[in-house]
């Protein structure tokens, strides 16, 4: 009787002694906690998170670049949060289960393999999830994706890499704790070095900097913002920054010996370094004649009078009141008589304006409108301009030479103590240079200067980050294996 329940017992210890085998076994026994054990609580905790940072990231993800690294940022951190507690206690909270089980023929390669799957398909779950949250939402993915037909799908796989990593980090930490106290206390602790090493939004110390490569929210942050790409597109914080300055005031007094002692300052490294910058090329007759071409037509200086058409009337009233012409009107025509007065040059020009008889010949234009443009077609200039075209009109003035010529003018050194004081606001000056042009060169300077090469939206980028995520998850799963299989030297 002994002797039977023996080989029984034998029977049922050897029953599934294969590796593979084991596998579905223990994919079961996770998903009967999935179930009985609430660990599908972790569904509307994704849902929610992802619903939360959807709310600040919509606006301008995919659109600028700190809203694609924000929204890198964002989803890297939500990616995390949710691996890290899909697994911390997996292990931790069946440990003397898992030393027994392997003492009686449990693999724990067998073990483990079978939480990486179900662990996927949790991560799967939970990033399609998020997902849809997100779109819900109003987080505007482009179309088409990069690396597939839609960016939704591109990003989401992204945030399936990032989660699974952090997931079997996750694995590995509740491998190594012996308590789910334990692992809850060392899961914020690496969460936080997650984040702040991530080397996105945070700046790094220089000494510091390397430690970004060993974390997964590094390579996490940098597919996804390559991804959305961030070299992209431009940079609205200084821009946005200044346009809510525009109704400040600037402004102040300053004497003429201030401003020529700062353009001589031979320490101004501004000035030091522009010196040979060209301030007035040298200009053609040709390119001369084109620039008052494109401004005329704007302008229609051509179309100006030079001289208005003129009365008889006009011509002799303009005469009678031309200064200098005092004594030629005085002149004495009639001598005075007895019966009448002495008539006078002017006296005669006056009763002429007067007289009715002669007001439609007095009405009679003696000479037309002369414009700019019929003057200088009457004097060839079209010809003598096609004639010159190549000649050159002017040398080049660098910025050097007028800061020398203000720096050294007696003129200007005598009158040293002259104030001059000037107040206007940023939005004037906004709309003297063209508001539309300083934003355009604001935004283009601020993104050259924010351009990372980490963020390269190339296909080897992406999949470079892709393959370090899978690397990671795998590295963490074989450190959990090596953890298990010293399980049988835990004393307790």
């Amino acid at each position: 009787m002994a002797e039977a329940y023996v080989k029984r017992k034998a029977v049922r210890k050897i029953r599934h002694r294969g590796r593979v085998s084991q596998i579905p076994i223990y994919v079961g026994k996770q998903l009967r906690f999935f179930i009985y054990q609430s660990d599908w609580k972790v569904l509307p905790m994704a849902a929610i998170v992802a619903a939360l940072v959807s709310m600040v990231i919509r606006k301008d993800f995919f659109l600028t670049m700190e809203g694609s690294l924000k929204g890198a940022f964002a989803l890297a951190c939500v990616a995390i949060w949710n691996g890290c507690f899909n697994s911390i206690q997996s292990i931790c909270r069946e440990r003397p289960i898992i030393k027994r089980e392997h003492r009686s023929g449990m693999h724990i390669s067998s073990y483990v393999a079978a939480h990486m799957i179900y662990q996927f398909v949790l991560c799967l779950a939970q990033t399609s999830l998020s997902m849809y949250v997100m779109r819900m939402m109003g987080v505007a993915f482009p179309t088409p994706g990069f690396m597939t037909r839609w960016m939704i799908v591109d990003v989401g796989i992204s945030m399936l890499l990032i989660s699974y990593a952090a997931d079997m980090m996750s694995l590995f930490i509740s491998s190594v704790a012996h308590t789910t106290t334990a692992a809850m206390t060392v899961m914020p602790f690496l969460l936080i070095f997650q984040l702040v090493f991530s080397g996105g939004l945070l700046p790094l110390p220089d000494w510091t900097r390397p430690l970004a490569d060993y974390t997964i929210s590094n390579y996490g942050i940098r597919v996804i913002a390559a991804q959305s790409g961030y070299n992209e597109t431009p940079m609205v914080t200084a821009w946005n920054t200044l346009y809510k300055m525009r109704d400040s005031e600037i402004g102040g007094t300053v004497t003429l010996g201030q401003i020529l002692d700062l353009l001589g300052d031979k320490d101004n490294a501004f000035l030091a370094s522009h010196q040979d910058l060209e301030v007035l090329r040298p200009f053609t007759v040709g390119e001369a004649a084109e620039i008052l071409t494109a401004a005329d037509e704007v302008l229609h200086f051509s179309d100006r009078e030079i001289t208005p058409a003129l009365t008889l009337r006009e011509m002799l009233t303009a005469l009678l009141q031309m200064e200098g012409l005092e004594a030629l009107w005085s002149q004495t025509l009639v001598p005075a008589t007895e019966e009448s007065a002495a008539v006078t040059a002017g006296s005669v020009l006056e009763s002429l304006l007067e007289d009715k008889g002669m007001q439609a010949a007095l009405d009679q234009e003696v000479s037309s409108t002369l414009t700019l443009g019929q003057m200088m077609e009457s004097l060839g200039i079209g010809e003598m301009v096609e004639e010159m075209k190549d000649e050159q009109l002017n040398q080049a003035v660098t910025l050097g030479e007028i800061t020398d010529f203000l720096v050294q003018s007696e003129a200007l050194q005598a009158r040293r103590e002259r104030e001059f004081t000037f107040r206007t606001t940023v939005g004037d000056l906004l709309d003297l240079f063209g508001e539309e042009n300083v934003q355009a060169a604001i935004e283009q300077r601020t993104a050259e200067a924010s351009y990372n090469p980490d963020y390269d939206r190339t296909v080897a980028n992406v999949l470079k980050n892709w393959l370090m995520l899978i690397a990671f998850a795998l590295a963490f799963a074989t450190l959990s294996v090596i953890s298990l299989e010293m399980i049988d030297r835990d004393k307790r």
